[in-house]
């Protein structure tokens, strides 16, 4: 019975004051619609700066030594622990891309000397943080005559990664923060419309989680509603707007078990904030009734 009176209260509250239920599942809605598509975007940057990050290598232009010592260069980079592959180049190959680099300029082609062109060996690396180490170790080792690297762009993609990865960090725990507070104000005023019930509850001598379970009921289908609104929406506009988009160098597949993984950290959110609302909206009146 006491099951029953409890879902039937917090049914019949629900119908009561629908105005207010319905503003309570908008808020949750938006908030959480908003974080929901923060973390597929951060998701997106994260996976556009792993592309971009890929490939990016340093070319160790190697001196006219003999190909075993090209070898033992070679071998030697490629067991370090921050190189991931090391592919060495020899001149054939080096002229071959040279022609191709610059096929719109016969007349530089007819004028280089393909003997001239050095053999190399052409690093791409683990973690892209570590790239000023290994130039300076290149930059020591006999029979390397210079270390070309892309200093300027791989900083500038490095600052682009932590820039996105943080700004999308930021903006979902902001917009966490905005759901928590618009679910307590606005289950609050619903609340407070029924203070008076509240207190004859207590008069006739219910006690506080008596009082209580109903509310928590309400809150957390009023949370849950929300928050199963802004995950089937969150999801479809995904799939039907932002997965179709070709915007280049940006990365817009995400993958389905992320979506579900963040959908269902996005219900959780919902019902906690919506329990945690009632509750904190509850207490005044219960206090102030004792």
């Amino acid at each position: 019975m006491r099951a029953e009176y409890v879902v039937g209260e917090a049914a019949a509250n629900l119908r009561r004051n629908m105005l207010l239920v319905v503003g309570a599942i908008l808020a949750v809605f938006v908030s959480l619609f908003m974080t929901y598509m923060a973390l597929i975007v951060n998701e997106m940057a994260r996976k556009s700066t792993i592309r971009w990050q890929e490939g990016i290598t340093i070319v160790a232009w190697l001196d006219d030594s003999d190909l075993a010592t090209h070898s033992a260069i070679q071998s030697e980079v490629q067991g370090w622990d921050e190189v991931k592959r090391a592919e060495y180049v020899d001149k054939l190959a080096t002229w071959e891309e040279f022609q191709v680099f610059f096929a719109d300029q016969p007349e530089l082609i007819q004028e280089a000397d393909a003997s001239a062109m050095p053999a190399s060996v052409r690093l791409e690396l683990i973690d892209n943080e570590t790239h000023a180490t290994v130039v300076a170790r290149l930059s020591r080792i006999p029979g390397v005559d210079d270390v070309d690297e892309a200093t300027d762009a791989i900083e500038d993609t490095l600052e682009a990664s932590r820039l996105l990865n943080t700004g999308g960090i930021v903006l979902g725990v902001a917009l966490g923060l905005s759901a928590v507070v618009m679910i307590s104000n606005t289950v609050r005023m619903a609340i407070y419309a029924r203070r008076e019930e509240i207190g004859i509850m207590k008069l006739v001598g219910a006690s506080n989680w008596f009082v209580r379970t109903p509310f928590l009921l309400e809150g957390l289908v009023e949370g849950l509603v929300g928050g199963a609104l802004a995950f089937l929406a969150g999801w479809f506009g995904y799939r039907t707007f932002i997965s179709n988009l070709d915007l280049g160098i940006i990365q817009t597949q995400v993958s389905d078990s992320f979506l579900i993984s963040r959908g269902l950290m996005v219900l959780l959110f919902a019902a906690a904030a919506g329990a945690i609302g009632s509750l904190v909206g509850l207490r005044r009146y219960l206090q102030e009734s004792d």
